[in-house]
């Protein structure tokens, strides 16, 4: 749920989530649109299609167990490099580095002068250099306290070298560079009548929660304004989340009807 979403949102999601879902066995065999509809509000849903993919592997192949091993972590849906670093580390003690974007600012500022406040070194240099300054034990406390470390006095806007601890390790401590104000440009977002195209995929499956809706009577619900023309660009998308298997089309024309896929 953290994955592109901020934790103070999840909280919230992530305690009626468990509710609904208190074991990785009943997550596994919820259908699909309970899945959806539970995870509703919180954006990007496919990432609850990869966790439900994932509960259902777990139930099939090891009785509903998380596997220990970063090997075995990462053939499970949706998780990635950091998220079975993360897993063996914090929940099963393993002695392995997590390299977060906290993590991976901290080394590239501590061992690289920074030019910029927004450079970071890639990630495969930055796993190198974690691997090789793990402690022999407390790996997790380590990776904790450096994410700490980049969330409240490394940060990415104007770090507080004169609190941090390492200041005098760091190639980067005190440099006008990490003063200057970073401008980023913001990544244009594909969108209909001035709104993202992510919101109308929310609306379209809030819309569906209840009960099926034809094409029309659907588009009449998410879009300001509705007008016929609008159903071209509608049905483009209604399409694309079909292909996600987020929900089901069904027949042509005034008689197409949507429903969350099961």
């Amino acid at each position: 749920m953290a994955q592109q979403t901020q934790v103070n949102r999840v909280v919230v999601f992530y305690a009626a989530w468990l509710k609904k879902f208190p074991t990785i066995s009943a997550l596994a065999g919820a259908p699909k649109g309970d899945v959806l509809r539970q995870w509703s509000g919180l954006g990007y849903n496919n990432r609850a299609l990869r966790l439900h993919r994932l509960a259902k592997q777990l139930v099939e192949n090891s009785d509903g167990n998380l596997p220990r091993t970063i090997e075995e972590l990462l053939n499970l849906p949706g998780v990635g490099k950091y998220t079975a670093h993360a897993i063996a580390c914090f929940a099963f003690g393993a002695a392995v580095p997590v390299v977060d974007i906290n993590i991976r600012r901290i080394f590239s500022r501590v061992f690289w002068k920074a030019s910029l406040a927004a450079n970071l070194k890639p990630e495969k240099d930055i796993w190198t250099v974690a691997e090789k300054n793990l402690p022999r034990q407390n790996a997790a406390q380590w990776n904790q306290a450096l994410m700490d470390l980049g969330a409240l006095v490394c940060t990415a806007r104007v770090p507080r070298c004169s609190l941090c601890p390492v200041n005098t390790l760091c190639a980067s401590a005190f440099s006008k560079a990490l003063r200057k104000k970073i401008s980023t440009a913001k990544r244009a977002e594909p969108s209909f009548k001035g709104i993202p195209r992510r919101i109308y995929r929310g609306r379209i499956l809030k819309a569906l929660h209840d009960a099926p809706l034809t094409s029309q009577q659907l588009a009449e619900r998410v879009v300001d304004g509705f007008h016929l023309r609008d159903m071209k660009w509608i049905m483009s998308v209604l399409e694309t989340m079909e292909r996600e298997a987020l929900i089901a089309i069904h027949g042509t024309g005034e008689k197409t009807v949507v429903h969350i896929a099961q």
